[in-house]
């Protein structure tokens, strides 16, 4: 049986020529490499899998819950499929990094009064691109910090506890006690959000500024680059593991998101993270992502032929489309390129279509069904013939119909952070932009409103509309959020990443309300979810809640503990 991800598949597949390009324009593992990353669900024990991987000369990490990530030289990699215990294998995904004004908008400021909740006793912990430990936000009103934990996965897994930060904030010369920095801003910025406090103006408070703080670094060192999703992986068992180590409720902050996948929660990272939810006292709250306005998804019912443009800009080496229906559909696909060349109609069968329009190739691969996914994926593959860029200019896709079976077709481009701003869908489907892992259905996933103009962000990715759970599960205040930045300052950003730590502190109140102060000792996961999404603000007459836009409604941690008290306290 072939137990091996759509992505993994495609790389040893491919020619050389284009494999290298697809590593090099998606960052992605080679799997000839002489050490490649590969997530595996097992239904062994882990002491037997970790024998027979070290006896193939890798190295296995045990996730938890049947959940492994396996570390081994590219030329052995078919060796694991000869497992048997070994159920399923998966590349890593990329992931993007998808103030008091604020605060008030979210109802936190009379959360903190009414309620004296301010986090206090509950561990946020946000897996991101670093912290500035030194930032007097993160330290309590004496002068200590409230960081827990530090899990640096960009210096080899260096790990620093609060107390070798106390005396790193102490030192003339911190850096040489936690060699450890905040290059990109991104992770200070989201922390600060949720959970600033200390001695900083009031104004610049987070949502729980007394909450303990623990933060997982994944290897970024700049805007441009991304992380892996066996980095986020290690980082919630990280997280998971050291609340149970400080006896504290967790909530866990994922500000990251990618296209790559069918967006239905069935990939081994949404799975992962679907088991961690179910399993542990925790609450995790991830972004929508921020591809709603960027044209990169298209998609509609499947019925006679459907022509599906898209624009090419300068300087793309390879584009990866995926294209997603459901099994019963079969379909031809034809592909013009702008100097109109085109392929006569392909059929999508499982295997490969190849060939050349004039100075472009192009590479169509179906997986067919996976042990996880009736459907499969198809990989549309597009890459300048030689070292030529791809042809710019409007490409078309033409699908047609080959049985009379009603379904629909998705197609998505990679992230915006991945392409040329110019690469876009011409007539795209807003709908079904939110990314992964934001598809997982039992965490809060967060999308991003103006509450200056009460709109919603243009960015704010989007849920299925004809699916349930509605998905986004709620929206926060994510334009121009000021907070912290490394070296002290305070700055505006804009993004579901500034949304998403709005809730994960709401969550901290929550829960500091319901296990720390003995109200509700279950107050956490979806019995939380409850209360948070039946308590937003739903004052948009002009929507029907809930909404694959809008949610349930925009945050007010305030009237969740008032549906809380009125519902609990009242029977």
């Amino acid at each position: 049986m072939d137990t091996t991800s759509g992505t993994l598949n495609l790389l040893m597949n491919v020619p050389k020529e284009l494999k290298d390009k697809i590593i090099g324009a998606y960052d992605l593992e080679d799997p000839t490499a002489n050490k490649v990353e590969v997530v595996v669900l097992y239904g062994a024990s882990p002491a037997l899998l970790k024998t027979q991987v070290e006896a193939l000369g890798g190295v296995f990490e045990d996730l938890g819950y049947g959940y492994g990530i396996i570390t081994i030289a590219g030329n052995r990699i078919t060796e694991l499929f000869d497992i048997k215990e070994i159920n399923y294998i998966e590349l890593p995904k990329n992931l993007y990094l998808a103030y008091e004004p604020s605060n008030r908008a979210s109802c936190v400021i009379e959360a903190n009064s009414k309620y004296n909740l301010y986090g206090e006793g509950v561990l946020i912990g946000f897996i991101d691109s670093g912290i500035d430990y030194l930032n007097p936000a993160f330290r309590t009103e004496n002068g200590d910090t409230r960081i827990e934990y530090i899990y640096d996965l960009s210096s080899g897994g260096a790990i620093y506890n609060k107390s070798k930060i106390n005396e790193a904030i102490k030192s003339d010369r911190p850096n040489t006690i936690v060699p450890h920095i905040d290059a990109v801003g991104h992770g200070t910025h989201v922390a600060g959000i949720a959970c600033a406090g200390g001695n900083i103006p009031k104004r610049y408070y987070g949502v729980a500024p007394k909450s303990s703080i623990a933060m997982v670094k994944m290897a970024r060192e700049s805007k441009q680059e991304n992380g892996k999703s066996t980095q986020l992986m290690r980082g919630i068992k990280f997280l998971t593991d050291k609340s149970y180590e400080l006896n504290k409720p967790l909530v866990i902050n994922i500000s990251f998101s990618t296209n790559d996948g069918a967006h239905d929660g069935q990939s081994l990272l949404e799975q992962y993270i679907s088991v961690v939810a179910k399993s542990q006292r925790v609450t995790i709250a991830i972004a929508a992502g921020n591809e709603g306005g960027r044209a990169h998804h298209a998609g509609g019912a499947l019925k006679g032929t459907q022509r599906i443009q898209f624009n090419v800009g300068a300087e793309e080496r390879v584009i990866i489309i995926e294209l997603y229906k459901n099994f019963l559909n079969d379909v031809t696909l034809k592909l013009t390129s702008p100097t109109g060349n085109t392929t006569n109609p392909l059929r999508l069968v499982t295997s490969v279509n190849t060939g050349v329009l004039l100075r472009d190739s192009y590479f169509i691969y179906n997986t067919g069904p996976t042990p996880f996914n009736i459907n499969g994926e198809v990989m549309i593959i597009i890459s300048g013939v030689g070292n030529r860029f791809i042809t710019n200019g409007v490409w078309t896709i033409e699908i047609n119909t080959i049985t009379n079976y009603k379904g629909n077709y998705d197609l998505w481009l990679p992230i915006a952070e991945g392409l040329n701003a110019d690469t876009r869908f011409l007539n795209p489907d807003e709908n079904n932009t939110l990314g992964i892992p934001g598809t997982v259905a039992n965490v809060v996933t967060v999308g991003s409103y103006n509450y200056a103009n009460y709109t919603i962000s243009t960015f704010s990715g989007r849920g299925n509309a004809l699916l349930m759970p509605v998905k986004p599960d709620i929206v926060a205040p994510g334009e121009n959020i000021e907070s912290t930045t490394p070296n002290g300052g305070f700055e505006p950003m804009s993004g579901t990443s500034m949304a998403t730590p709005a809730v994960a502190g709401a969550c901290a109140l929550l829960m500091e309300f319901g296990i720390i102060k003995g109200n509700d000792p279950y107050l956490y996961g979806e019995r939380l979810k409850y209360f948070l999404l039946k308590g937003a603000n739903r004052t948009r007459v002009d929507i029907e809640y809930p909404d694959n836009v809008w949610g349930y409604g925009t945050l007010c941690v305030e009237k969740a503990l008032e549906t809380w008290e009125n519902e609990v306290i009242s029977t």
